[in-house]
């Protein structure tokens, strides 16, 4: 059937923002990161300890091996692993502060084998035929969503998926309170892990072909500049890039998880929400001392596009008027 003219208006979206035009669209990162093991033959894939499950849970069902790997207090490997030729690595750029280490340690050490994972750096460029994996809802408003760049040419073409249903929680944060609409949040991630790999959707794909890129970035950079200079002090994290990022958030590590957990809950009481980056690092048994004590000890706080210098001032004044009474 021809596409349709006239009829009733669809959502105004403008065209042709998408910073990654030659990227594949998955419903998720997770899905990405499946089809193209699935499609290298990949026999092993080394995964870092401090991971979000859903990556280790996207190979389910497969017969790929899964093997750990620590790291050091500046989010880099410890050690190198050989990797065999049907081998893979994933790396993460860590809250979208690692691409000089990918650059200049990783990719050149591993070449093709290296799969970059960045769904919390989206504004790091992919490297020259180094797959990498981008996660655009963690940094702007849609659904569901990932990129694969640097595909290989035998990754079949997945069945598409529809978003529709998926825009309560979205929608809702428009006119509501956040808490209001969490349920259809977490609902949206649960019905999302279930899906299996799938394309992105026609509507997810529109949204992030229509979002200004260049000032999310600018506002990134800025907000998390600006929490530098009024919290780096009292911040144990020391793994800063050399040059100003449009960052995840700010990585805020204190010295125990109990000073950790009281912060977290005065954040709460004034209506700032900080994730947790991951609970489930910490019920692995074989999680090392480094990765458990990032899990307990650090707060990610937002740094993101919808707020000011403003609100970065009003954030750093609740956690130092925290720190001096408490």
């Amino acid at each position: 059937m021809p596409d349709a003219i006239g009829g009733y208006f669809e959502l105004e979206l403008r065209k042709g923002q998408n910073p990654y035009p030659q990227a594949l669209g998955f419903n998720s990162a997770r899905s990405a990161f499946r089809a193209l093991l699935v499609a290298r033959r990949v026999s092993k894939v080394h995964l870092p300890h401090y991971l979000c499950n859903v990556m280790q849970e996207a190979l389910n069902g497969t017969n790929i091996e899964q093997l750990r790997y620590g790291l050091s207090d500046e989010l880099q490997l410890q050690s190198l692993p050989t990797l065999n030729p049907d081998e893979a690595l994933l790396y993460v750029d860590y809250f979208g502060l690692k691409s000089d280490y990918i650059r200049e340690v990783l990719a050149p050490h591993y070449k093709h084998q290296l799969i970059v994972d960045n769904s919390q750096a989206l504004f790091s460029e992919p490297l020259p035929a180094t797959a990498t994996l981008y996660s655009p809802r963690k940094f702007v408003g849609v659904a569901d969503g990932g990129w694969l760049v640097n595909a290989p040419s035998n990754l079949p073409t997945a069945a598409p998926s529809y978003s529709q249903g998926r825009f309560a929680a979205l929608l809702g944060r428009l006119e509501d309170a956040p808490q209001q609409h969490y349920a259809a949040f977490q609902s949206c991630e649960q019905t999302l892990q279930q899906e299996g790999v799938k394309a992105m959707s026609a509507s997810t794909a529109r949204l992030l072909d229509s979002i200004d890129y260049a000032w999310i970035a600018q506002q990134r950079t800025s907000n998390l500049a600006h929490l530098r200079q009024r919290l780096d002090e009292h911040n144990l994290f020391t793994a800063w890039p050399s040059r100003p990022v449009a960052g995840l958030c700010y990585p805020l590590l204190l010295a125990c998880a109990e000073a950790t957990a009281r912060l977290r809950a005065h954040l709460l009481e004034h209506s700032i929400f900080v994730p947790c980056y991951w609970h489930e690092v910490l019920q692995a048994a074989a999680t090392p001392a480094i990765e458990r004590s990032w899990a307990q000890c650090l707060l990610p706080l937002p740094i993101d596009q919808r707020y000011s210098v403003d609100d970065m001032d009003r954030l750093a004044d609740t956690i130092l008027q925290h720190m001096r009474t408490s």
